[in-house]
């Protein structure tokens, strides 16, 4: 080979060399960085037991003008209605599903009824669009006779199930944790 040649494959060589140093560099900053302040959008087809839709809440300061004025005419005050709160299981039953890492989403709770999916599809109980490392559509629990089954659905990194991954159908119990990417659930 030529001198010309040789060089030309040092200077190749070389510029893949620091692509692959930049992309790793990336990857790093990438993981570093502080997540987006991204809200869980509850479920949206999500009802309470009673059937009826869940309530959209307003705070008094952000109801219009007139609203707030009626009331006041009528000298009726509506005592201000706090959004319901998922319940613990009882009876060594599972009762909601807790968020306990990442920070940003850290108490985050979705009450155990009907089925519940998680992934980044905006449909999906548990909304998390910024986890790389979660699917479209990860996994659901639904009612299996009464008790709640963790299935996973074909993600890409697998859903973990205290620890072991998740193959088939798994029966989920108070303190059980599913770990999705980097988020931790806590079934209570």
């Amino acid at each position: 080979m030529t001198d010309q040649i040789l060089n030309i494959l040092k200077f190749a060589l070389l510029g893949l060399l620091y692509l692959f140093f930049a992309r790793v560099l990336w990857a790093v900053w990438s993981e570093v960085r502080t997540p987006k302040q991204h809200a869980i959008q509850a479920a949206p087809a999500q009802q309470r037991r009673d059937g009826a839709p869940p309530a959209q809440q307003q705070p008094a300061q952000q109801q219009p003008a007139q609203q707030r004025s009626g009331q006041q005419r009528s000298g009726q005050q509506r005592p201000a209605q706090k959004p319901r709160k998922a319940q613990k299981g009882r009876s060594g039953r599972v009762g909601r599903l807790v968020i306990l890492e990442p920070r940003a989403r850290r108490g985050t709770a979705v009450a155990m009824h009907g089925e519940i999916t998680l992934g980044r599809d905006p449909s999906c109980s548990f909304a998390i669009d910024d986890d790389s490392f979660i699917s479209q559509l990860h996994f659901r629990i639904y009612d299996y006779e009464g008790q709640p089954m963790l299935e996973d659905l074909g993600s890409t990194n697998g859903t973990f199930h205290n620890g072991n991954k998740v193959v088939g159908a798994k029966l989920l119990h108070p303190g059980d944790r599913i770990q999705v990417g980097t988020t931790v659930i806590e079934a209570q």
